[in-house]
């Protein structure tokens, strides 16, 4: 009976080690600093005062691509580097959707990513994530 018990407990914890060991979503586009500021108030983020508004910096990010910042919820801000990870070797950027800037579409191979959604596009690799924090009026964009 122990030995059932011990062989039943190995399986058991096998299965969570398997689980709990899933690889991680591999960051195609490379590391680069980036840490600006911006506040509400600027014109150029006025798009961000309402929900699923978004807006792209140029001039930041890898090759100077751009952040497209996001407003997720009203307490809610997500930046992502606007290359496309799927066209590196181009050095393609995305630009935000006019009519639904809730997403973002790469003008070289059409791929949508939902930045609702993390990033993430239907098929293939989700835009590199960057952390947004509030600092007083303004928010900080860095990695």
């Amino acid at each position: 009976m122990r030995a059932k018990i011990a062989f039943l407990f190995q399986i058991i914890v096998i299965c969570i080690i398997s689980v709990g060991c899933g690889k991680d979503e591999p960051e195609i586009v490379p590391d680069v600093y980036v840490n600006f500021y911006f506040s509400l108030q600027e014109p150029e983020f006025t798009n961000l005062n309402v929900t699923f508004g978004s807006v792209k910096k140029t001039g930041v990010g890898y090759k100077n691509n751009g952040v497209i910042v996001f407003r997720a919820d009203q307490d809610e801000y997500k930046a992502f580097d606007a290359t496309c990870p799927q066209h590196i070797d181009i050095n393609a950027s995305v630009n935000i959707d006019k009519s639904e800037s809730y997403k973002a579409i790469c003008p070289h191979c059409n791929t949508v990513y939902f930045l609702s959604n993390n990033g993430f596009p239907a098929n293939g690799y989700k835009l590199k994530q960057y952390r947004v924090t509030p600092s007083g009026n303004a928010f900080n964009v860095s990695n």
